[in-house]
């Protein structure tokens, strides 16, 4: 089985501030290029921070000019990197993430289900489309999207070999939805990254914890608290893990 490096970036936004969080984005994606990781995963909105009340004046198109240094740097590292944000677009705003490919590509992905105070502030997206290559395929979800099994058995019918989900746990939901997401792992064979905050946001209690599960629903790594960049590796004899803090 050839070698794939993804990683989550156990993140703290910096609550409305665009710029810096791009800026501080790009720090991990030099991190992460270091230790030769393909795929980046950010949490959920992770540049604003989750910040409901200020969707309209936070949320981006796709083609936002201040994404292209993101765009650049996946390309120049040669990295799929994945990053949360509010997202205008169809008439609507969205949580959304997008991914920018090495190629240049950009892809978008809607959050499908929406949770609590939300549906004030933003519609339910449609998803969006799996990329890579055949073992590297990717499908998304969004946060409140992994309590959803269709959303996660359609991944596994589109031939996802890895879903990769950023997001805003807090401490009282964070172990049903881990429980959730080995369960999606082991029922649908694919492996499965989480990327969660690193500091509370939005009125939430964040502790980290991002996690890895293998597509047998084993959890490889459980990273701690703080910032840090959790990265798992796979090679011929399976998937191994490894924690980095930022530095």
């Amino acid at each position: 089985m050839p070698l794939w490096s993804v990683a989550a970036a156990q993140y703290a936004s910096r609550a409305r501030d665009i710029d810096a969080n791009i800026s501080h984005h790009l720090r991990w994606i030099e991190h992460a290029a270091a230790q030769g990781v393909d795929l980046l995963l950010f949490p959920e909105l992770s540049l604003t921070g989750y910040e409901l009340e200020a969707a309209p004046e936070l949320a981006m198109s796709p083609n936002d000019p201040r994404l292209e240094l993101l765009a650049s740097a996946a390309r120049n590292h040669h990295m799929t990197v994945i990053v949360g944000l509010p997202l205008r677009m169809d008439h609507a705003q969205h949580i959304a993430a997008m991914s920018f490919l090495p190629d240049g590509t950009r892809l978008s992905y809607a959050k499908r289900q929406l949770h609590g105070s939300e549906q004030a502030f933003f519609a339910p997206g449609h998803g969006g489309p799996l990329f890579g290559v055949p073992t590297r395929n990717v499908a998304l979800a969004v946060c409140a999207d992994i309590a959803v099994e269709q959303f996660a058995r359609e991944a596994a019918e589109g031939g996802a070999d890895l879903y990769a989900a950023g997001a805003l746990l807090s401490e009282q939901s964070y172990d049903n939805d881990c429980q959730l997401l080995a369960r999606w792992a082991t029922a649908y064979n694919m492996s499965v990254l989480l990327a969660n905050h690193a500091t509370p946001g939005g009125g939430y209690q964040c502790n980290g914890g991002s996690a890895f599960w293998d597509a047998n629903g084993k959890q490889v790594i459980r990273a701690g608290d703080g910032e840090l960049l959790m990265i798992a590796r796979r090679n011929a004899g399976g998937w191994q893990a490894e924690v980095h803090p930022l530095g």
